[in-house]
Formats: C-alpha cells, sequence, structure tokens
C-alpha cells in the first residue's frame, strides 16, 4: 500500500509554519480575534454586573411584596382579615407577611417628647418579615430614619404613649425595646412609624405579603381571594409599582443587548478569515498543483486557524477580564461572561472557516486562466 503524498501529520505542520511565518496576515487574524472577544466581553460581563447589583437591589427594595388592601364598596374601603394576613406566612411559596394598623391616636415618646409619631398596630408576623428579633417585655419595630431622628438605637428601651389630641397623659408610658427596621419593604404607608406587634385584631388597614420570586405570579392571582372580606375580593397590588426601578429585572438578563453578539462577532472574524485567505488564493494553489487533497488542505487550514486562535482568544479573553475588573465588575462576573462570550466567538468562527475551507480551491493553472 503506497503511502500519501500529503499525510495529515505534514498538512498539519505545514499549517503551524504558515501561522508562524503569516507576518501580517497572522497579524490581522490575531488582532482581530483579540479585540472581538475582549471587547464585547468585558461591555457584557459590565452590563451583567450592573443588572446583579441593580436585581439585588430591587429585591431588597420589596420586588416580590404585595400590598393588599380591601376593596372600595359605596366610598368606603374594607378592612382586610388581619388574622388571616398573618397565616398567609404558613402558605407554600410566601415567604413572611402581616397586618397593620393605624392607631387613629398620635404616639408620643420620651425621646421625643413635643413630636407626634404615627403608631401601627402590626401583627407578629411582623418580627419574621422584618428580621426583628423579639422581646419578653415587648418590642416597638422603629424605622431607620424615625430612629436617627428621634435618637434611638436598636435595643435601647423607648417609652411610647398615646392620648387623644390635646388630652393631658395620666398613665404610665410603655416600655418596649426598640428594634430598628429598614424602611424598604414597608412602602410608604409605614415609613417613619412605629410598628407594635401583639395579637392579630379582626380588621387591619392593609397586608403585607412577601412571596419567592418563583410563586410571584401564583401568589398575586391567589391573594384577592384569601383576603377577601365578606365575599368581596381584596386588592393586591405590587409594592413597586410606582418605584423609581425602571428595569424589568425579570427579563433584563435575557433582553440585554450583547446577549447573542457573539454572533455577530463570529461572523466577522470569519468574513476577516475568508479575506486573508481570498488574498493568498496563489498560496493555496500551489498546494493543489503539487497534489494536496482536499482534505489534507483543510486540515492545513484549521491547523493554521486554531494557532492563530489560540494566540488571539487567548489575548482577547485577558483583555477582556482585565478590562471588566478594572471597570469594577466583580470577578466572578468578569470571568463568567468574558469566558462564555469567548468560547462561542471561537466556537462560532471556527464552524464557519471549516465550511470556508470546503470550499474548491484551484491550481496555478486555475489561476492563470482567470486572469
Amino acid at each position: 500500500m503506497s503511502r500519501p503524498v500529503w499525510p495529515w501529520r505534514l498538512a498539519a505542520a505545514e499549517g503551524v509554519a504558515t501561522a508562524r511565518t503569516g507576518r501580517w496576515a497572522s497579524a490581522i487574524v490575531v488582532v482581530v480575534l483579540a479585540w472581538l472577544c475582549a471587547a464585547p466581553g468585558a461591555v457584557d460581563a459590565i452590563t451583567v454586573d450592573r443588572l446583579v447589583k441593580g436585581e439585588q437591589a430591587w429585591i431588597a427594595a420589596g420586588a416580590f411584596v404585595y400590598r393588599v388592601q380591601g376593596a372600595t364598596t359605596s366610598g368606603l374601603t374594607n378592612p382586610v382579615p388581619a388574622g388571616a394576613c398573618d397565616r398567609l406566612a404558613q402558605t407554600d411559596g410566601i415567604d413572611a407577611a402581616f397586618a397593620a394598623r393605624r392607631d387613629t391616636t398620635p404616639a408620643r415618646t420620651t425621646a421625643a417628647p413635643g413630636g407626634r409619631i404615627s403608631l401601627i398596630h402590626v401583627s407578629p408576623g411582623a418580627l419574621g418579615f422584618l428580621a426583628a428579633a423579639s422581646h419578653p417585655h415587648g418590642v416597638a419595630l422603629v424605622t431607620e430614619e424615625l430612629a436617627e431622628r428621634i435618637g434611638v438605637t436598636d435595643g435601647d428601651p423607648i417609652q411610647l404613649l398615646t392620648t387623644p389630641d390635646g388630652a393631658t397623659p395620666a398613665d404610665t408610658p410603655t416600655v418596649l425595646t426598640t428594634r430598628v427596621v429598614p424602611t424598604d419593604q414597608l412602602g410608604t404607608d409605614l415609613a417613619g412609624t412605629i410598628l407594635v406587634p401583639g395579637a392579630p385584631e379582626e380588621r387591619a388597614d392593609l397586608c403585607l405579603v412577601r412571596t419567592h420570586p418563583s410563586h410571584a405570579a401564583a401568589v398575586e392571582d391567589l391573594l384577592p381571594s384569601a383576603l377577601a372580606w365578606d365575599g368581596t375580593p381584596a386588592r393586591a397590588t405590587p409594592l413597586l409599582i410606582d418605584s423609581p426601578f425602571t428595569i424589568d429585572y425579570t427579563t433584563a438578563y435575557d433582553t440585554r443587548a450583547l446577549r447573542w453578539a457573539w454572533i455577530a462577532t463570529a461572523v466577522l472574524a470569519a468574513l476577516v478569515w475568508a479575506l486573508v485567505q481570498w488574498t493568498r488564493r496563489s498560496y493555496l494553489a500551489i498546494y493543489a498543483t503539487f497534489g494536496m487533497p482536499a482534505a489534507s488542505r483543510l486540515v492545513m487550514t484549521m491547523t493554521e486557524w486554531i494557532t492563530l486562535t489560540a494566540l488571539g482568544g487567548l489575548w482577547g479573553w485577558s483583555l477582556g477580564v482585565v478590562g471588566a475588573l478594572a471597570a469594577g465588575t466583580t470577578p466572578a462576573q468578569a470571568l463568567s461572561q468574558v469566558t462564555w462570550h469567548t468560547t462561542l466567538t471561537l466556537l462560532g468562527a471556527s464552524t464557519l472557516v471549516v465550511l470556508i475551507g470546503l470550499r474548491p480551491t484551484g491550481t496555478l493553472l486555475d489561476q492563470l486562466k482567470d486572469r
């Protein structure tokens, strides 16, 4: 059996030699690949990192919290069943829930004796909702802004006294332990107030429900009937319906502009390679003239491409990661997004390069005829 004239090992060696001695052609391919991997990869990593941080702030602000109030009937707003609201925390898909009722009597504290503060009676579920510790003698949940204004800190005793407007206090103030809580997931209704947990009453002004992201839609559909009053469904609205957040983070990652950028960069890289090969068509014709079969020519060109891809891809990946990190992106996002973009770009471009390499290559005689 005769030995093939152009074994694949020899064809591969020719490809490596061509990549090494290609000078400007090899340099162009390497530089183009580097920037096609680096620039879009770094920008996408920065975008994803900002989306992740924004989503975290969005969730912390109450993205999956629902505010439930009774329906308006004959000009009057129905109450919400407080007990049913507090028990919602036992429902699958609901993380926490509590009922709230505003006291019509203003409250005063010894920390701010001249001020009048809105007092909100809440069900025990408020402790779990706000991750606040209980105390044997009771607690007062003071929102952060109010705590700073009246000068109390977490754990301080706080004296509350409620009296009708204009009345002179005659009873002993109630002493509770302060628990400073964030305002983010309370909404504007409860901002700047003191919340006092107690046994659930029959009626409440509203119910706040925090759900898991995967159950948000189902919980939103459940709440009107679960908190109906006398058969009339309640009204459930997202707490952030009027928030300053302008991005829908539930779809922002999948719809970001650079998610499919690798397709464009892969096509562009393949076009640059095709242009380089076209300028070297006479060079390839020499191999065809000396009997190199199509399969061996494909091995040669793919070896050259892989050699240049390794250099350009590694350079571009490094530039992309460094650029993303320099812009403040977290290391995890910089590595994952730049790696993902670089890998897909090179795989996509390599697929197209294979197709380019399969096209027929004429001999030197064919080249002369074309001229």
